[in-house]
């Protein structure tokens, strides 16, 4: 059990980070503040967000405090989303409508429900409440997920973001819900799925799809990766990262970018380290990409010099140069032949008259 408490209190130090993270964020222009109501399950009354050790087959009220202390009215849309790991190797609460993992039995979002819509008048509070639904079946492990709430733009903030590129106007708030059945310690288990050449943001990449297959959070996640072309033994690309964390039942694209390279199209090998802090995992895959797929992505790829955009075929232009070059030889030869004929014809022709001009004379 004393083992237990220190990765428990890393996990809940890290959901705390996030959550701080994805909140404060945009604190500076929000209109409205949320404020969790701890129930008597919970965990430790000294954290901001709801850490719950809940009952299989029983209902939980969740009771939040949103806070208008502006002149205006605002709309405030709401959801409960399943905690899901970004492209970026973190744990995003933001995302209302995200695709279930395969290792997942059941998602934050299919067990919890709450209003959409919540209208907060000029100078007011309201207690907000989300239900949920805990399985009958017990679990293990963690189940992840945020309490999340968007203002809605009014007139004005919208005739802006039109009239400009707007960058940062959802002002929003994140509320981490962590539930948990048991002390049954679940490690993580991670798995290789697909490698594909694929483009992100106009960027050349090549992505590796890592999934997290138990119920189990990773707060210190390093990886290395490192892209083999043909039978060469040194990579042509390579990406280390440290620090990444992962959700339960999650799974995200680890990605090695080609920066200003272009897409070569042949047979590639990646070969693939991973630690949670606890665990080696490494894993060596062979994928290839075809020479349409390389020239389609060379062709958009945004950060790419212009003589780089399309890759040739340059085997199938030097086959092609050297048939030009034997037509235009064998046309060369052709004539130098035809007119050395001609020559000869002529000078037969100029003997055969000069030799009659003799016999005349005599």
């Amino acid at each position: 059990m004393r083992k237990k408490i220190p990765k428990l209190l890393l996990a809940i130090i890290l959901l705390s980070l996030t959550l701080i993270t994805g909140a404060v964020a945009q604190a500076s222009e929000i209109d409205f503040t949320v404020k969790a109501i701890l129930p008597e399950n919970q965990r430790s009354k000294e954290i901001s967000y709801f850490d719950l050790k809940v009952v299989p087959g029983k209902s939980q009220t969740l009771s939040l405090e949103l806070i208008n202390d502006t002149e205006e009215d605002i709309t405030v849309y709401a959801s409960a989303n399943s905690a899901i790991t970004n492209d970026n190797g973190i744990v995003d609460y933001s995302y209302k409508d995200t695709k279930k993992d395969s290792s997942a039995t059941f998602t934050f979002s299919e067990i919890a429900s709450m209003p959409k819509d919540i209208k907060l008048p000029k100078k007011s509070k309201k207690i907000v409440e989300c239900t949920i639904d805990i399985p009958k079946d017990p679990f293990d492990g963690y189940v992840l997920g945020g309490l999340y709430f968007e203002q809605k733009e009014d007139d004005k903030a919208k005739e802006k973001s039109q009239g400009a590129l707007a960058v940062g106007n959802r002002f929003s708030y994140v509320v981490g819900v962590l539930l948990n059945e048991t002390d049954k310690e679940v490690r993580p288990e991670l798995t290789l799925n697909e490698v594909k050449a694929t483009q992100k943001n106009g960027n050349n990449a090549v992505i590796m799809n890592i999934q997290n297959k138990t119920a189990a959070m990773i707060k210190k996640l390093q990886m290395d990766a490192k892209l083999y072309y043909e039978n060469e033994t040194k990579p042509r690309y390579e990406n280390h990262q440290e620090s990444l964390t992962m959700a339960p039942n999650t799974n995200f694209n680890y990605k090695i970018d080609l920066k200003e390279q272009p897409f070569v199209a042949g047979n590639y090998t990646v070969k693939i380290k991973a630690n949670d802090g606890f665990r080696d995992w490494t894993w060596e895959r062979k994928f290839k990409i075809e020479e349409k797929e390389a020239e389609k992505y060379n062709a958009t790829a945004v950060n790419l010099p212009p003589d780089q955009k399309s890759q040739w075929p340059w085997l199938l232009i030097i086959v092609i140069s050297l048939v030009i070059l034997a037509v235009i030889i064998g046309i060369i030869f052709y004539f130098k032949r035809k007119m050395d004929k001609e020559k000869k014809a002529q000078q037969e022709k100029y003997e055969k008259l000069k030799k009659s001009i003799g016999q005349s004379g005599k």
